[in-house]
């Protein structure tokens, strides 16, 4: 007999929303249970769901990354062929600090500073030394005295992939030396942009949620996290290279480190396991992905209203991912 619940996994960014559509779908047709929801990062998410097909196996990850190509073979060899991809809404990557932290502003180029692990040295630019910073004011004399401490996402969850593409390498980028780098020996410039200090000055955190108690507790500390994540938390979020994130701008795309809020499902569990495809209504339900829905108020920018249609048929007509 198939399970009288689906489960979920994936990461923790999309979950609170994941979580929110079980109780209004529970509300409104209480003959279901709402979904079992495991807490992992996406990476470990696309491992659970790709281990097989069988009812007893996740019908849902949560991803803020798209699926890679060796998941997918994982996928297809274990015979789950076919998957549905929804896109709830866009997040965003900001730097945060709690209310009274006293960095209010960086450049992409600063934080590189901060985080990596060999930097220019400041005397003689062609040549490259163990970072050396310790305070924020050794990076730019204009910035406080301030003991660096950063947390960053780990390579497991969903958010390291933005917070590589959409700040590290831009800010390695800014850094003259490595620009030209990049062009003369591209597998160079990867290994020096991605190469991260081990120091205490930098750690990578595996859990969302501690993160995020980590920074509340302790105002001195950087975090690069989720926008939705500050918004719920009453965090301060820093311009980076004077770009605000704000709801408005994140919406209008003029904030350049957004992702997206990606749903992964399995097709052969929609009419096998009870209340997943009512679930998957209420999802993409304009109640839920409107411009008004409760996933606005839990700091989601809404998708283009063309991109909202599409997501509701892409659900009902159970459209897969092609290969």
């Amino acid at each position: 007999t198939p399970p009288d619940r689906f489960t979920v996994a994936g990461g923790f960014t999309p979950i609170p929303l994941l979580i929110k559509v079980g109780e209004q779908f529970v509300s409104k047709a209480p003959q279901y249970k709402p979904p079992q929801i495991l807490y992992n990062d996406t990476t470990t998410g696309f491992k659970l769901f790709c281990a097989g097909a069988g009812p007893e196996t996740p019908s849902i990850n949560t991803g803020t990354r798209n699926v890679r190509p060796a998941e997918l073979e994982l996928c297809d060899k274990n015979g789950v062929n076919e998957i549905v991809r929804i896109n709830l809404g866009r997040d965003a990557l900001v730097a945060a600090q709690a209310a009274g932290g006293r960095l209010s502003s960086l450049s992409r180029k600063e934080l590189f500073l901060a985080v990596a692990k060999d930097v220019p040295d400041p005397k003689d630019n062609a040549k490259l030394i163990a970072n050396p910073y310790k305070s924020w004011k050794d990076i730019n004399p204009a910035l406080p005295d301030l003991k660096i401490q950063i947390l960053a996402p780990e390579s497991g969850i969903g958010l390291h992939q933005t917070y590589i593409t959409s700040i590290v390498s831009p800010g390695c980028r800014q850094i003259d030396a490595f620009k030209a780098l990049e062009t003369s020996n591209p597998k160079d410039f990867e290994a020096v942009c991605k190469s991260f200090r081990k120091d205490d000055a930098y750690n990578e955190y595996t859990r969302t949620p501690s993160a995020i108690q980590e920074l509340k507790n302790k105002p001195d500390i950087l975090g690069i996290v989720a926008l939705t994540m500050v918004l719920r938390d009453n965090l301060v979020t820093l311009s980076l290279d004077k770009m605000e994130p704000t709801l408005i701008n994140v919406s209008r795309n003029t904030y350049g480190l957004t992702f997206p809020m990606f749903v992964f499902i399995k097709k052969s569990h929609v009419g096998l396991i009870p209340g997943l495809k009512e679930y998957l209504a209420e999802l993409t339900s304009d109640a839920a992905m409107g411009t008004t829905g409760y996933f606005y108020d839990m700091g989601v920018i809404p998708l283009p209203l063309v991109e909202r249609k599409q997501m509701r048929a892409d659900v009902e007509t159970l459209k897969v991912l092609s290969k």
